[in-house]
């Protein structure tokens, strides 16, 4: 099915971008090191470090959105949410869902404003770097860009689901995560975090 198809494919380009942004997290943090070892040794710096790891927060920031959402683990007020029934559930879902696309678009709406802005003026940051910022600001407006479009396959792929009369399949995609699930899931990664301090343990 189309949507099908189109779910699995954020979902893997989230993954990519997720790894993407941990991996400038990574670059910041080695560079910040680097820097305060320049400084406490040879009494010299890179310059641009505390810089360039501000740039790598925002952007690693917006890539993970889309993950986050897929995985459902945005955070979602379900104290009333829990005691209605199941119609009016996946009707919250659906509205959950649309809110946050708009939110999105709003976000990137204006993000895109700031970047053009940028480009346009050749604009450059006010340090001693002077990076151009157009750059970082394109690569954090893409992460809300994905953002939106994440929200909209979702939406899409929860209302085939439920014109299949699959109401278990849509709840299980856009709605909120039972206490038995945030349960699970915490107990799975406590799981595997002990599973791979053993394996370090072992001779």
């Amino acid at each position: 099915m189309f949507t099908q198809r189109l779910l699995a494919a954020s979902d893997r380009l989230a993954t990519w971008s997720i790894r993407g942004g941990g991996g400038l997290m990574f670059l910041a943090a080695l560079s910040i090191a680097l820097d305060v070892v320049l400084r406490k040794v040879f009494s010299v710096t890179l310059g641009g470090a505390d810089e360039l790891a501000g740039y790598a927060m925002a952007i690693a920031s917006t890539w993970s959105f889309s993950y986050v959402l897929l995985k459902r683990g945005n955070v979602r007020v379900d104290a009333l949410y829990r005691l209605l029934p199941a119609p009016a559930c996946i009707a919250l879902d659906l509205l959950a869902v649309v809110a946050l696309g708009g939110f999105a678009v709003v976000l990137a709406w204006y993000g895109y404003d700031v970047f053009t802005t940028s480009w346009s003026l050749g604009a450059r940051s006010n340090s001693a770097l002077g990076a151009p910022l157009w750059l970082p600001q394109g690569l954090w407006w893409a992460g809300l860009v994905q953002f939106f479009l994440t929200a909209c396959v979702l939406f899409l792929r929860a209302l085939a689901l439920l014109l299949a009369r699959d109401v278990a399949g849509a709840r299980a995609l856009v709605g909120a995560r039972t206490v038995a699930e945030e349960a699970a899931a915490e107990a799975g990664y406590t799981h595997r975090h002990e599973g791979e301090l053993l394996e370090e343990a072992t001779p």
